[in-house]
């Protein structure tokens, strides 16, 4: 388990990092870790020794749930890479996995979703590539494009194996931008002499973790002029109260 444990940091890293070479370079043994984790209880429910680590054939590579885990990553990869600014990361990373696997490598799909104009919107991987697109192209944001991109990108981050990398990167873009909102555009907000007040005491809480963005979510709603839908409310909610 030690050595999931390193491939699992090694490619945590290169997400908090937005770095496409070492990102490139651990892919294939996150694949590899996180297969040999789905055989696993059966080897312990058959008695059978654990074995080491196995490598992953190209037949492997088609296999949906190897495609899926490798999706998951690569967009990860490219959230930490919008909130960064970093387009380069991206093209970069693109580069790279198409000349070591082909241009339909395991992940294409989620670069795919953030490279490519998508239109009607239909799955949160949709959604989530559309925001990443607008980030990644330097599209200037208003109110209601923050919030919804925090709203898609925290339900995404929460389905991912990478949330622990991701929810800090999100909470501390979202604090940037309505920061620069209310600074900025506050003008541009519904009813800022009633609306902006919840989002500064949001912005006062110095954590940067899931119940913040949740909280903030919550707090712009109304500036932004974004009505909550109840079942959403309830899950951001829920989200932000603290243990």
């Amino acid at each position: 388990m030690s050595e999931v444990m390193q491939r699992k940091e090694r490619i945590n890293s290169a997400i908090r990092e937005r770095g496409a070479a070492a990102f490139a370079g651990a892919l294939m043994g996150w694949l590899e870790a996180t297969a040999y984790l789905r055989v696993l209880p059966t080897l312990e429910k058959l008695a059978l020794p654990r074995g080491v680590v196995p490598t992953l054939s190209n037949v492997d590579l088609r296999e949906e749930s190897v495609r899926e885990v490798a999706d998951d990553a690569v967009m990860a990869f490219c959230i930490s890479a919008g909130l960064g600014d970093n387009r380069e990361a991206v093209i970069e990373l693109h580069g790279l996995l198409t000349k070591q696997m082909g241009p339909i490598y395991p992940g294409s799909s989620a670069i795919a979703h953030c490279m490519q104009t998508i239109d009607p919107i239909v799955t949160l991987d949709d959604a989530v590539g559309q925001a990443l697109k607008a980030m990644l192209d330097g599209k200037a944001l208003d109110a209601k494009d923050i919030w919804n991109s925090g709203l898609r990108l925290l339900q995404r981050l929460r389905s991912s194996n990478f949330m622990q990398e991701l929810a800090p990167l999100l909470a501390q873009w979202m604090r940037r931008k309505w920061s620069s909102v209310i600074r900025e555009q506050r003008f541009n907000l519904t009813r800022p002499r009633l609306s902006v007040p919840p989002i500064e005491t949001a912005l006062a809480d110095p954590a940067d973790d899931q119940s913040f963005i949740a909280a903030l979510l919550l707090a712009g709603a109304d500036a932004a002029d974004i009505e909550i839908e109840a079942d959403y409310r309830r899950q951001l909610e829920a989200i932000a109260r603290r243990p």
